[in-house]
């Protein structure tokens, strides 16, 4: 049997790519080598003491969905059981001795709430998230097409877009090029808005004064532009309804399928040989997993020039050797919190005492030590949600993502050391902010550096660093760029792949077109 296509890798980028080349008429199969689909889109009971209670150990939200045209809206995923809340606020900042700021769809309501502590941090950001805004309004058409050979109906809305938003977007290119504390140290004053700030740039797995990363701070303008989307019974819904929409138009999904080679014959990617020496053959070949597996190894290295495994041993993943672990927590009751406002429950809870606790934890990580020091982004997907609980229950699951730990220790340790006590060095951080939280807790599961080393090579959540020269048009390197390899007929999808990366499945969707080409 010979497909029309193969995908190697479930991830929503490699379903996505999937589902439009099966709506297309064509003949394809997802190898995936666990038990799941989904990548790092998934949801499954963590916590051994809880049955009952479902976590979501790795994406939570549906970051850029709302920017249409999307591939919830193509492939109709609601149709296929996708459905989905808009948390409200989706984030705010949360301070040792009760100081709050909600984050809002709403400008108006999030400046309102910024000018409690400052009236020029309140307008600054005001003026800020228009400019950003215009930026993303602008940039939307590009990141939804080819990197380097975008379609000419692109070009030309690109050029529309342009003229109507041009006063926002020298000022905003200035911040792309800046740091993340270049930004926050010249433009604000409160020491709430600064650390908030902080706390959410921190989740770049790079310093704050890494030049190049300001970017991350335009994100928190796209979610009060455009909002975030969270599936409603986990991430895994997200992926059901994919698998769904691949299934109804003829598709093939494999479980415990894991590839072992592409093969390669007369120079161009002919098939794949699976781990149980099995044999499937495909006149294109998809990889929707990281660049260095895909290129290094699942590709014999004859098969690939030495200029291009060069770039490869070069790409930077955790270069400054911060990583992230992710804690799923479960309670039998919901506490108060601190600053006596449930209403944040449900929103991306970001937790430091201030600028320098976030960077005293940054900079311990990078010397491959645990900080003392805990900032994160907290939040309780139950809130909106109690799907996610066993029916009658009183308790709630917890998201603790904690944005600055070592990915590998200076004193050789290991991770299995660390585990324990750092999901307690956790929850006592958040108890801070949510007294009794600790004494609510049924039991936990750490989702550290170790787990991602098993789903990416050198384990990113970003997959390949969002460093200056690995972001925009040569993601990941140039000799990868615009989706396809030096391999004719293999081709390269993910968020490794995607100019900002992220959970869209806008790679998955372009590469497809560049395959339907193809084919």
């Amino acid at each position: 049997m010979t497909y029309d296509a193969i995908i190697v890798g479930g991830g929503h980028h490699g379903l996505t790519c999937a589902s439009y080349l099966a709506k297309a008429g064509k003949r394809v199969v997802v190898l995936e080598r666990n038990p799941w689909l989904g990548g790092m889109a998934y949801s499954r009971e963590t916590v051994a003491q809880a049955p009952g209670f479902v976590m979501n150990p790795c994406a939570v939200d549906l970051l850029f969905t709302n920017l249409e045209p999307s591939i919830i809206t193509e492939l109709q995923l609601e149709s296929f059981g996708l459905r989905q809340a808009s948390p409200e606020p989706w984030g705010s900042y949360l301070g040792p001795a009760g100081e709050s700021i909600g984050l809002w769809r709403s400008l108006d309501r999030t400046v309102d709430e910024i000018r409690r502590y400052s009236k020029r941090d309140a307008t600054k950001f005001a003026e800020l998230c228009g400019m950003w805004c215009d930026f993303w309004y602008v940039a939307a058409p590009y990141l939804m097409d080819h990197p380097t050979r975008p379609r000419a109906r692109t070009i030309a809305e690109l050029g529309w877009r342009v003229l109507r938003k041009r006063k926002s977007l020298a000022p905003v290119v200035r911040m792309l090029m800046a740091s993340p504390h270049q930004l926050i140290e010249t433009l604000f004053e409160s020491e709430e808005v600064k650390t908030l700030l902080a706390v959410y740039a921190s989740g770049s797995e790079a310093p704050l004064r890494e030049p190049g990363s300001g970017a991350v701070l335009g994100v928190i303008m796209m979610h009060i532009g455009w909002g975030i989307k969270r599936p409603i019974g986990g991430m895994a819904e997200f992926t059901k309804a994919l698998a769904a929409c691949l299934h109804h138009h003829g598709g093939e999904t494999r479980t415990d399928a894991a590839v072992e080679e592409i093969i390669v014959r007369d120079g161009a990617a002919s098939g794949v040989r699976l781990r149980d020496g099995q044999t499937l053959f495909a006149r294109q070949v998809i990889g929707a997993v990281d660049p260095v597996t895909l290129m290094c190894g699942l590709v014999d290295s004859a098969h690939v020039a030495e200029p291009v495994l060069d770039e490869l041993r070069n790409i930077r993943i955790n270069g400054w050797g911060i990583n992230n672990a992710k804690i799923d927590v479960a309670l039998d009751h919901r506490p108060g919190l601190l600053c006596d406002r449930p209403e944040l429950w449900g929103s991306y809870m970001l937790i430091a005492d201030d600028r320098s606790y976030v960077d005293r934890a940054l900079d311990g990580a990078m010397r491959g030590v645990l900080p003392a020091e805990t900032p994160m982004w907290a939040l309780m997907p139950s809130a909106a949600d109690r799907s996610q609980v066993p029916a009658g229950s009183a308790g709630d699951t917890m998201y603790l993502f904690c944005t600055a730990v070592p990915d590998r220790f200076a004193d050789g340790s290991d991770w299995e050391e660390h585990r324990a006590p750092f999901a307690d060095q956790a929850v006592r951080t958040f108890d801070g902010v949510a007294p009794g939280f600790a004494d609510a807790v049924i039991g936990s599961w750490v989702k550290s550096p170790n787990e991602l080393r098993q789903m990416t090579h050198d384990g990113s959540y970003v997959v390949v660093d969002m460093s200056l020269n690995q972001m925009g048009p040569n993601r990941p390197t140039p000799a990868l760029s615009g989706y396809r390899t030096p391999i004719p007929g293999l081709w390269h999808t993910g968020a490794g792949a995607h100019p900002m990366g992220g959970v869209h499945g806008w790679a998955g969707r372009t590469t497809a077109r560049q395959v339907l080409k193809s084919l």
